[in-house]
């Protein structure tokens, strides 16, 4: 059972981390080939990350299309450069992932291509792929605005520290501590992100049967469809580790041993009560997980539910056929 990290198809470091150390190996979608965001490539070339693309075909010609609508950014942000006081109105000003703009980057591709003029039909797997496309530089762009506010608080605290600001009564103002700014960003367009994403799953000849978050928001949006779930498991002591170490990890195995089982049978309280006693190493740095099952029903017609997509029917498709439950994590860092 490989774990997918969705509906994102970018990564920051901190929650590839996070999702490593509570399952090792897992799956990211990506909507174009040859366009895996840099950030994210030590990660596959460690084994960590298995790269995969349920949809290929036109990659050129849609990421050109896109570039050409992503220039503007650029020059929205001018040549003065990234500074931190301006960081937030720069967020403000990111691109935004609207639909309607994959819609039109594809008829401009399908022109490109040489598609009939007569077909006006949506293509809406070619949309989906531009979508996360757009969204992926929107994430990695928010990710790195990240990694720079948090350099300059570090920065910011280290200078207090070396002025003995704290001892200042004066200047306790200056010493207050800032807090983590919230990441707005990814809970940005959640339906919209789940139904573009979820056309490449339908895609994909071996679909995945664990699937991972780190917004909780996502969960919140599937668990609202659901008629009925539970949470079997709940721990804040997983410890993280260095993910390039490969030794086999025992309580993960037996996690996922234990997960593959409840995902193929019949939900009942004689299986909540199996659920294995995880027993961690201590370590200075932990992760959260908490697991969500819901009984009954299969990840594609949740899914499908919870985006307003037409149920597949009670005909499922062969890789679908078996899987009777689903599961969601909420992995947090």
């Amino acid at each position: 059972m490989t774990p997918v990290y969705f509906p994102y198809t970018y990564i920051s470091n901190p929650v590839a981390e996070a999702v490593a150390a509570c399952f090792g190996r897992f799956m990211v979608y990506q909507p174009l080939a040859d366009r895996l965001p840099l950030s994210m490539r030590p990660w596959v070339d460690k084994g960590v990350i298995d790269i995969r693309i349920p949809v290929q075909g036109n990659e050129r010609q849609l990421a050109s299309a896109a570039e050409t609508y992503m220039e503007w950014a650029e020059l929205n942000i001018g040549n003065a450069g990234i500074n931190p006081a301006s960081l937030k109105t720069i967020r403000a000003s990111a691109p935004l992932l609207d639909p309607s703009l994959s819609s039109h980057i594809v008829a401009e591709v399908k022109k490109q291509v040489g598609s009939s003029t007569s077909d006006q039909s949506p293509d809406r797997v070619l949309t989906s792929r531009i979508f996360l496309h757009f969204a992926q530089k929107f994430d990695q762009q928010s990710a790195q605005l990240d990694d720079v506010l948090a350099e300059f608080e570090q920065k910011k605290q280290d200078l207090i520290q070396d002025l003995k600001v704290e001892e200042d009564t004066l200047a306790a103002e200056f010493n207050k501590e800032s807090g983590n700014m919230p990441d707005v960003n990814t809970d940005y367009l959640i339906a919209e992100r789940l139904a573009a994403w979820i056309r490449l799953l339908r895609k994909d000849r071996t679909p995945p049967e664990l699937f991972v978050t780190h917004r909780p928001a996502v969960v919140d949006h599937l668990l609202d469809a659901a008629s009925r779930f539970e949470k079997i498991i709940d721990v804040d002591t997983i410890p993280q580790f260095d993910p390039t170490n490969r030794a086999p990890i025992p309580w993960q195995d037996e996690l996922l041993s234990y997960l593959s089982e409840i995902t193929y049978n019949k939900w009942s309280e004689a299986a909540f009560q199996k659920v294995p006693d995880l027993e961690f190493p201590s370590a200075e740095n932990t992760v959260r997980l908490e697991i969500y099952l819901v009984p009954n029903q299969n990840a594609l017609r949740l899914f499908c539910r919870a985006t307003g997509m037409e149920d597949p029917g009670a005909d499922l498709p062969a890789p679908w056929a078996g899987a009777i439950n689903t599961l969601l994590c909420l992995v947090e860092p």
